[in-house]
């Protein structure tokens, strides 16, 4: 019979080929077969089926069972039917719903360019995997991809899916915050979503949970992967260290599947049954979600509090060292009544404007201190004016933090009496338990498969029944399963790391994807010099080798996708991370780690004067390294103020591989040292971190390679309870801004001998960010912020400035009294004394976030006030030489001049290439 028209089975056999004709007789089929020897049949044992639809099989991939069919020539649908017809003429014969025909992704252009772009850098990179040429090979067997994979969403630009999953089911066998749980909703809602992880912020944690979820309550298939194979091997190690190791396939390079295959991982749940019912434990944990939501955000709120309170104890140790510098009288007790800190900063505003405006001196003014504040020591006032301000400042520190302190207090009550930690606990354990039950149902009765290396993909249905969870590199995953297998969920690890081409290769193995890495630390390391042999040009900038690791594509392409930010922080002390938390994630993390008076989370070693970098340009170990940083170790190591004894705990980085492995030679005692690069992911006690650089010509032009955003928050963030900077002794004072940065932020939060001492006072500046809100509030009482339009348009102007992205390092106030930013007269004139004495102040200030140090001096001049008032220009000279003697820069601006936007962005760029020393 001609198998192109007709379908005959025979007890599910396919004869058509061998069926020369046939006959119906009531019951009976008469069969004659082309040997010419007929049979008759049963009806119910022959299934005959006539006149199929032809399938186009062009450009289109088929899969049986969502497993890739290779080599097809046609597809015949029959009544239920398929005959799928291979080359060389073989076929099979497969139920219908079994059989899934797509277009192939690599049909359209762009997504056909996309690839070939990637297929022509493969050849030149390596895998840490196998051999040389891996990525080449596997991007030559890539001849389709399946539209229902996250690559072929990704490629084509095809939209987010929603999945509107219900998320009340969900568990939490590994603990969580509220961050942890709307990364797992994320991931449940939509076929894409981001985890951004920033350090010490619980992302394996995370993963576990997902797993949890996803593997065992739902029953879906889940790949793990990385750039590398540290990342999956924590997800390993923790998962074994709870006995769910028996879920993993640590598969892989050949090294890792040999390794698995030798010694499949056992199991024993006997013990793991419930004697609650699922549907009552999945009520109880459902019945505490509502409360623990709740009592986590305070749990937060809490932490946000202990951070505020470290920074003003520390602004007040600031303020108290300039107080005591003083020669003024303490006042014991200052007639103000119902004091507040809104209430002191009240107080000075409305001072400052009464003397600005010359009318402190009036009746009304003092009817008004009589009456808001009880004040009524105006004879004190006008005779101690800067020993009563600067009393009122201290108070205001005292204040400020006593009503922290209360509401510290009241937020542990709170969590306290609703048994937060208990509760905390009783979740976990119920998730704990139906975990185990799932678990229970799955294995307890479950025959032991014996999968080998070679059989596994063959009866690979089995093998991810057994193993829903399998860990690998985002090279090999691929290797790992049979041809286009899709599992349900792919979880990239350490994304940031993880490049393009090898990242597309696992986008290929998966339906959903959930992406986690940080943006703010490294990507991948990238040979620059390939870009000269890359012929292929246009392609599109998300798709960019060169220009994008998997996560910061996946942002570009989808701006909307949901992504959560983890912003509990549990590694480092809060000085530690709260350098990083103000660099270079905006003040959004929230550590949950305390500190203790007694603590010294940072010390700072510069060399003695002189260039000690040196450069290796031949031989094996070429670049630079600097043998006097690696001398000073042996004096770290010896400090009697470093946390802990125990080498092991102490790690030493850099962002250079010869000086990385010179230390790794000299203090092969225990102390790992390692590149930046190589220490993500990985943390330490306490952390040493050399700069390398000296003040030399190739110094200098190893800057941008050193002073790297991601590098310093990765080195910085590897710190669980201490930080060591060596580098050398003034370089980094002037040239770069990551590094001089993170001196000033030490500088800062030492407090001891390594504090270096400047003539400009720059602590009360803490106060002002608060103070100008204070001013702003006033907007209501006052017709303006001040009664000088000019003044009122430069602050909308340098408030338009500073928003700009370049500029945010920066930040401003108005009207700061002239002796506040000094800390001292020691160089002033008499005349010059007094004029500071008498509540001179300055318009605005620029200055530096970190360190709160003034960069820039504002005035706006008023034709009739200023250049027509010889008086008042008399009074600007004072100002000038004061604020030159003290090496202020100052900018003054004319209301009659133009391009004041430029001339502020000028003078705010010199201000930051001396910082980067250009």
């Amino acid at each position: 019979m001609d198998e192109t028209k007709y379908l005959i089975l025979i007890r599910g056999q396919d004869e058509t080929s061998n069926v020369l004709s046939y006959t119906r007789h009531g019951t009976k089929v008469n069969v004659m077969f082309k040997s010419l020897k007929s049979f008759p049949y049963s009806r119910q044992n022959v299934v005959i089926e006539e006149n199929p639809t032809v399938i186009d099989v062009i450009d289109q991939v088929i899969y049986y069972n969502n497993i890739l069919l290779t080599g097809v020539n046609q597809i015949l649908q029959f009544n239920g039917k398929v005959k799928i017809i291979f080359d060389k003429q073989k076929s099979e014969v497969y139920n219908s719903d079994a059989i899934r025909v797509d277009d192939n992704s690599l049909n359209h252009n762009v997504a056909q360019d996309i690839l070939n772009y990637w297929k022509e850098i493969a050849p030149y990179t390596k895998s840490d995997d196998d051999e040389e040429a891996f990525l080449k090979r596997e991007y030559d067997r890539l001849t389709c991809i399946n539209l229902e994979s996250v690559l072929g969403c990704y490629i084509t630009k095809e939209p987010l899916q929603c999945l509107n999953q219900d998320t009340n089911d969900v568990i939490f066998p590994f603990s969580f915050n509220l961050s942890q749980k709307q990364a797992l909703e994320n991931a449940l809602r939509a076929n894409v979503s981001v985890i951004e992880g920033p350090p010490g912020t619980g992302k394996t944690q995370s993963i576990l949970n997902i797993i949890a979820n996803l593997a065992i309550m739902q029953g879906k298939s889940v790949a793990v992967v990385s750039g590398n194979n540290a990342a999956v091997q924590n997800v390993k190690d923790k998962l074994e260290k709870e006995q769910y190791g028996f879920l993993l396939a640590f598969l892989g390079n050949k090294k890792n599947r040999k390794a698995f295959f030798e010694k499949l991982p056992l199991y024993d749940v006997t013990d793991w049954k419930s004697e609650i019912e699922e549907s009552v434990l999945l009520e109880k944990i459902s019945s505490l979600n509502g409360r623990i939501n709740y009592l986590l955000n305070l749990n937060n709120e809490q932490a946000k509090v202990q951070q505020e309170l470290a920074a003003y104890y520390m602004e007040r140790q600031h303020f108290n060292r300039y107080y005591d510098n003083q020669d003024i009288e303490e006042i014991k007790r200052l007639l103000f009544y119902r004091k507040t800190p809104e209430r002191v900063i009240s107080f000075l505003s409305d001072h400052y404007f009464a003397t600005e405006e010359h009318k402190s001196h009036k009746l009304t003014y003092k009817l008004k201190l009589l009456i808001k504040y009880g004040f009524t020591d105006f004879k004190k006032l006008k005779e101690n004016e800067i020993a009563i301000i600067l009393n009122l400042q201290k108070e205001y520190y005292n204040l400020k933090i006593a009503g922290l302190e209360q509401r510290k207090k009241a937020l542990e009550q709170e969590l306290a009496n609703a048994e937060f930690e208990q509760l905390l606990a009783q979740h976990k354990e119920y998730s704990t338990s139906l975990f185990k039950q799932k678990l229970y149902g799955r294995y307890h009765d479950k025959k032991v498969e014996q999968f080998t290396g070679t059989s596994y993909k063959g009866h690979f249905d089995k093998f991810i029944e057994r193993f829903p969870v399998v860990l690998s590199t985002t090279h090999s995953l691929r290797n790992c399963v049979p041809d286009n297998y899709l599992f349900d969920y792919l979880i990239i690890d350490e994304s940031s790391q993880v490049d393009l081409l090898s990242g597309a290769l696992a986008l290929s193995c998966c339906k959903r994807a959930i992406i986690v890495g940080d943006t703010k630390q490294l990507p991948h390391i990238v040979d620059e010099k390939i870009k000269d042999k890359i012929q292929t040009a246009n392609v599109e900038n998300i798709y960019d080798y060169f220009q994008h690791n998997i996560l910061s594509s996946m942002l570009a392409l989808y701006p909307e996708l949901p992504r959560v930010i983890l912003k509990e922080h549990y590694r480092c002390h809060p000085k530690i991370i709260g350098f990083c938390n103000q660099k270079y994630y905006r003040g959004t993390l929230i550590p949950f780690t305390r500190e203790d008076t007694n603590d010294t989370p940072f010390i700072f070693y510069r060399t003695v004067k002189g260039n000690h970098m040196r450069e290796v340009t031949k031989g094996e170990s070429r670049g630079k390294y600097n043998q006097r940083e690696l001398d000073v170790i042996e004096e770290v190591l010896q400090n009697p103020h470093i946390v802990t004894k125990d080498i092991t705990e102490i790690g030493f980085t850099t962002p250079y591989r010869n000086q990385a492995d010179r230390a790794g030679k000299a203090y092969d005692n225990g102390m790992e040292c390692d590149t930046v690069h190589k220490y993500q992911g990985r943390e330490k006690k306490l952390m040493i971190m050399s700069t390398v650089l000296d003040n030399t010509f190739p110094g200098k032009k190893g800057l941008a390679f050193v002073d790297d955003p991601c590098k310093i928050n990765v080195a910085v963030s590897r710190a669980q309870d201490q930080f060591v900077l060596v580098t050398d002794h003034s370089f980094f004072e002037k040239a770069g801004k990551e590094v001089s940065d993170l001196i000033r932020y030490i500088e800062y939060h030492t407090l001891d001998e390594h504090l270096i001492e400047s003539e400009v006072v720059s602590v009360f500046d803490l106060l002002y960010k608060e103070y100008s809100c204070k001013l702003m509030a006033f907007k209501k009482r006052l017709p303006n912020i001040s009664k000088y339009q000019s003044e009122n348009i430069m602050w909308q102007l340098l408030d338009d400035i500073i928003s700009e992205d370049k500029y945010n390092c920066f930040e401003f106030t108005m009207q700061v009294l002239l002796r506040n930013l000094l800390k001292n007269d020691d160089k002033l004139t008499p005349e010059e004394v007094r004029y500071v004495n008498h509540n001179a102040s300055v318009d605005f200030v620029v200055y530096y976030k970190l360190n709160r140090k003034p960069v820039l001096i504002i005035e706006v001049d008023g034709f009739a006030f200023h250049e027509n008032n010889p008086a008042q220009l008399e009074r600007d000279a004072l100002k000038n030489s004061i604020l030159d003697k003290h090496e202020l820069r100052l900018l003054r601006l004319a209301t009659n001049g133009s391009r004041e936007e430029f001339k502020i962005k000028n003078e705010i760029e010199q201000v930051l290439n001396g910082i980067l020393g250009v």
